[in-house]
């Protein structure tokens, strides 16, 4: 079945994405989640190939926001009505768990849910950070073939990445992840095997992202994933996975005007505004020439959808 779903011709569309929508309604209504998230520190030890933050990329202008400059955006978050705030960083040690832990409180002090994205660290730190509230975290897999994560990802394994999803639900966070869709060497079959590995891991949270190539890495010429087959995705893991949250990524608009529209036509549910400093944006290169959600944007989609925005507490 799944395989299918991914091989839909575009005649069949239509009638998939209705019926993934109507997943979606029958678990959530008509509701979207909106989340607002900010990038702090673009510094990484690791060095993978599709990544503009790369290690070896010395190219890149290395940052770190301080907590006045994260909290400023947490508060606009909040005014805004907005009730999951996403704490996001490259995978470092250069900031000590006590120091985020911090963070977290005051966030949460906001009546906000606290989503962590900050990669694997010790698991002492899991359980301080979520004693100070955080209650979310998501770790991309990427994907679930290992020839193909060990050649992106050089020494690391997905059977630790693996490992490691599991440690956070054990630690009783809800987690998240998902594949980057377009990476050079992927399959159909693996994309259905990203799916099952999302199912055996009991995700609260699945995603896709389509791979934009990014300056200074060694992918940096390779042509960009496929949309149409990424909307597919979206559809699948609507259809097979039913109650996770789906986010419409940036990548979507990147490479289509009016793609996140098409993520929430195909099934998704969550959108998410980026609060990064404007003067930082640019130096979080996940790829490069990235598109920026802006509140407006993300509430036109919503409405655009016909959805209505709400917040994550309304889940129970």
């Amino acid at each position: 079945m799944l395989e299918s779903i991914l091989e839909t011709p575009p005649d069949g569309l239509p009638a998939l994405f209705a019926r993934a929508r109507g997943v979606r309604n029958a678990h959530f209504g008509n509701r979207a989640y909106l989340r607002a998230v900010i990038e702090f520190s673009n510094n990484c030890r690791c060095n993978c190939h599709y990544c503009g933050m790369r290690r070896d990329n010395t190219s890149l202008e290395r940052f770190r926001l301080d907590a006045a400059a994260i909290l400023e955006a947490a508060r606009m978050a909040a005014g805004e009505g907005i009730g999951t705030f996403f704490l996001q960083s490259a995978e470092t040690e250069e900031y000590d768990a006590a120091w985020l832990a911090d963070i977290i409180r005051e966030v949460s002090g906001m009546g906000m849910n606290v989503l962590l994205c900050v990669g694997a660290r010790d698991e002492s730190d899991l359980d301080l950070w979520r004693d100070a509230g955080a209650s979310k975290f998501i770790l991309k897999h990427e994907t679930s073939d290992p020839r193909l994560f060990a050649s992106m990802k050089p020494g690391l394994s997905l059977e630790e990445r693996i490992g490691w999803l599991r440690t956070l639900k054990r630690h009783g966070y809800a987690i998240g992840s998902g594949p980057l869709l377009g990476l050079p060497g992927q399959s159909v079959a693996s994309l259905v095997d990203d799916l099952l590995l999302l199912s055996d891991l009991d995700v609260d949270m699945s995603s896709v992202s389509v791979f934009l190539p990014a300056a200074g890495t060694p992918l940096a010429q390779s042509p960009t994933g496929d949309v149409d087959l990424a909307l597919r995705f979206v559809a699948a893991m609507r259809i097979f996975l039913e109650r996770t949250l789906i986010p419409a990524t940036s990548t979507f608009e990147r490479l289509r005007p009016g793609g996140q529209l098409a993520c929430f036509e195909a099934g998704a549910n969550v959108i998410t505004v980026n609060m990064t400093p404007p003067a930082r944006r640019d130096g979080y290169e996940l790829y490069s020439k990235r598109y920026f959600v802006s509140l407006e944007h993300a509430r036109a989609v919503i409405a655009e959808a016909g959805l209505v925005e709400s917040t994550e507490e309304a889940l129970g």
